[in-house]
């Protein structure tokens, strides 16, 4: 049954939600797509459904090429607007086809399961230097800034050969540019800042390119195989960005679950539940990819019953499909590490699924195990209603989670990745 747009309800996103569980409960209580007003007067769609958003992921009538989004071709999204910068790039994420193929290429060998296996114990040591000055600076820390965040970012710009002198800088630029709740000003001087920041990088390491992933992409450009200086710098954001934002919030949002869901942990800690199977609940739960932007329909497609015009943008309600019901049975709103069913789209699907998807889990599973291992009567030293999130509808993370601990006997404790 086809039926006019207006019959569709609209939902209001807000542009610094402190739960996302509202939001993707409105998004489920839809047909399979939702119309949602985004801040700034940005109305899309949000695909919620878990089985029509895996469809989509697939669907050649979407994709995420920014150029087919009709409101910004028409002039309706400013410049100066939070989305721009996370849609207007030209990267592998947001490219199509053979261009997607291209740029996908690039990388696909370095992120290849088994190579990406080998760096089991580096990223082990990284997890025991990182827990040992934990341990240093006394009983009590903040999770996020001294491990959740640390841990993953090391680990990728050791991969891409950032120096460290500059990885405090990435860091937070990434993060301004994630926030959905920036001012006009703020968006104009992070879009300023990123480009600059990655004009000085290339012209470092032309100096000595290395074996690395940030030479290899400068390399591609100098042979053809980059089009362009600026997809050479929106591939180099998108390499070390992603390669560390999501983990860091699932590691934030994994660590809050199991602290605040004692008997789910016990299982995990007991060897009940292998932390493989955890891992995969936590992905599920704590995903910190929640609301991305934007697939683009490139014909007029009706989705139950809503018609998503040609050049409409939709929303990834990644957040909401990992507790659809007709997915996850009657339980999807409850963090469950027995779970075993368990197919979440928190890497996504088709073409566009996370490359980095290995190197995350492998992260993953060196990060909890050693935690647990190595704090012991770790707990959270706030309410977790009081943890603090980050100002953002398209990133889950906390901002903050300040826990206390005993410190153990010092001993590496061996992960148990799942590797595809």
């Amino acid at each position: 049954m086809r039926v006019e747009n207006d019959h569709c309800d609209v939902i209001g996103v807000p542009a610094a939600p402190t739960q996302l569980d509202d939001l993707s409960s409105a998004i489920l209580q839809q047909r399979g797509v939702a119309r949602v007003a985004l801040p700034g007067d940005v109305v899309a769609w949000a695909a919620g459904r878990h089985q029509t958003l895996r469809r989509m992921l697939s669907d050649q009538r979407f994709n995420k090429d920014w150029r087919q989004w009709r409101a910004l071709q028409d002039g309706e999204i400013p410049e100066d607007h939070p989305l721009i910068g996370m849609c207007k790039v030209d990267n592998m994420a947001t490219a199509h086809g053979a261009d997607h193929r291209r740029l996908r290429g690039l990388l696909s060998s370095s992120f290849a399961p088994s190579r990406i296996a080998l760096l089991a114990p580096r990223i082990e040591q990284r997890v025991d230097q990182l827990l040992a000055e934990m341990a240093q600076r006394g009983g009590s820390a903040d999770l996020m800034c001294e491990f959740a965040v640390p841990l993953p970012t090391n680990v990728i710009a050791e991969l891409f050969g950032l120096p460290d002198e500059q990885r405090e800088e990435i860091v937070a630029l990434t993060y301004s540019l994630a926030s959905t709740s920036a001012t006009a000003a703020e968006v104009r001087q992070t879009r300023q800042r990123i480009p600059e920041f990655f004009r000085r990088l290339i012209a470092l390491k032309r100096r000595r390119l290395g074996d690395d992933l940030a030479s290899a992409l400068i390399v591609a450009r100098d042979n053809g195989e980059l089009v362009s200086d600026t997809e050479l710098i929106d591939m180099l954001f998108m390499v070390l960005s992603a390669g560390f934002v999501t983990v860091a919030g699932v590691i934030g949002n994994g660590m809050l679950a199991l602290l605040t869901h004692p008997q789910q942990l016990h299982l995990v800690r007991s060897g009940q539940v292998p932390w493989s199977q955890a891992i995969e609940e936590i992905l599920r739960w704590g995903s910190s990819a929640a609301n991305l932007p934007f697939r683009y329909a490139t014909q007029d497609v009706e989705i139950d019953g809503c018609i998503v015009r040609r050049g409409d943008a939709v929303l990834m309600a990644l957040h909401a499909a990992n507790r659809d019901e007709k997915a996850f049975g009657p339980g999807a709103d409850r963090f469950d590490v027995t779970r075993l069913h368990n197919p979440h789209l928190s890497f996504g699907e088709g073409p566009h699924s996370c490359l980095g998807a290995a190197l995350a889990r492998l992260e993953l599973g060196c990060a909890f195990p050693a935690l647990f291992g190595r704090l012991e009567d770790l707990a959270l030293s706030i309410a977790a209603e009081d943890v603090v999130y980050m100002p953002s509808y398209v990133i889950r993370c906390p901002q903050s989670l300040p826990v206390t601990f005993r410190p153990s006997m010092p001993q590496r404790v061996r992960h148990s990745p799942r590797i595809h």
